[in-house]
């Protein structure tokens, strides 16, 4: 056996270790589910969260708060001071679990689908003939040719569009524009040629991909984007923005970081003010630059 064999053997031995410890928090069923119900409640005390869980017996219950306390992801307060009524609440540490709770249900529900359906918005029939071949194996694909059409027939039945921006007649970014109006949680993956600018901190779009784009890229930021789609309006505002400096980091490389488009993204990240831990656990669902 090699020494390169044996490295990657090692490697892969610390990445499942790794796995192992990140998703040990999913081993006890209850788990996940208990920390869904004390966000929705907003902090809530014993019996509340009882009341909300069939099938759970107190043992079950008790044994479960106690685990994600000693974890760091609960914390208790008292209801009022003196009471002796304790409320339980997400700690940092647990509300940066939330995104991947509600990812998590969104991929339930998408594969409880029959397809996931994307419309490529393209004028150019080559390029729309090859992104339909790469795609029509795995979901239901529509394709138009014009800005025009695509806004006539976007519905919240679409799961994605595919969106270029250099359309006849109206343009792409004004499409994206106008798709948000009718459906502000649209997931919209600009396809271009047109290398990102400065402009692209305003362009309403979710992602941002150059072509030419080969088959398992396309599909790769589809199923990231498709992943955003039970995440809160903040969570898919961050991954957006941090989407497009990725785009910018591709085209231009480090140097992108000094770019006025890159520094507008970063005071969008700023305004946003999620939690380090927040940007964290949604970190993985961004594009690599």
């Amino acid at each position: 056996m090699t020494q390169a064999h044996h490295e990657t053997e090692d490697n892969l031995t610390a990445q499942v270790e790794q796995v192992k410890q990140s998703t040990k928090i999913l081993s006890y069923k209850w788990h996940p589910i208990i920390i869904y119900v004390v966000d929705e409640l907003d902090g809530a005390g014993y019996s509340e969260i009882e009341a909300v869980l069939d099938g759970i017996s107190s043992k079950m219950l008790s044994d479960g708060l106690s685990d994600l306390c000693e974890m760091g992801v609960l914390k208790t307060t008292e209801k009022v001071e003196g009471s002796g009524i304790t409320i339980y609440e997400l700690t940092e540490k647990g509300r940066g679990l939330l995104p991947a709770l509600h990812m998590l249900n969104g991929w339930h529900e998408r594969h409880e689908q029959t397809q996931v359906s994307i419309m490529i918005v393209e004028d150019e029939r080559m390029v729309a003939d090859i992104l339909s071949e790469y795609l029509s194996d795995s979901y239901a694909v529509e394709f138009v040719r014009t800005g025009e059409e695509a806004i006539a027939k976007y519905d919240q039945t679409i799961d994605v569009v595919i969106l270029d921006r250099h359309l006849t007649g109206i343009s792409g970014d004004e499409v994206a524009s106008e798709i948000k109006k009718l459906d502000e949680d649209a997931l919209i993956l600009a396809v271009s040629s047109l290398e990102p600018d400065n402009d692209i901190c305003e362009l309403e779009v979710d992602d941002y991909a150059q072509k030419p784009v080969s088959e398992s890229e396309i599909k790769s930021r589809l199923e990231l984007l498709l992943n955003r789609s039970e995440l809160s309006s903040e969570s898919r505002e961050f991954l957006s923005i941090r989407s497009k400096q990725a785009a910018l980091v591709n085209a231009y490389g480090e140097v992108a970081k000094e770019m006025e488009g890159y520094q507008c993204c970063l005071d969008g990240l700023k305004r946003l003010g999620l939690s380090k831990s927040e940007q964290q656990s949604l970190d993985p669902l961004v594009p690599k630059a």
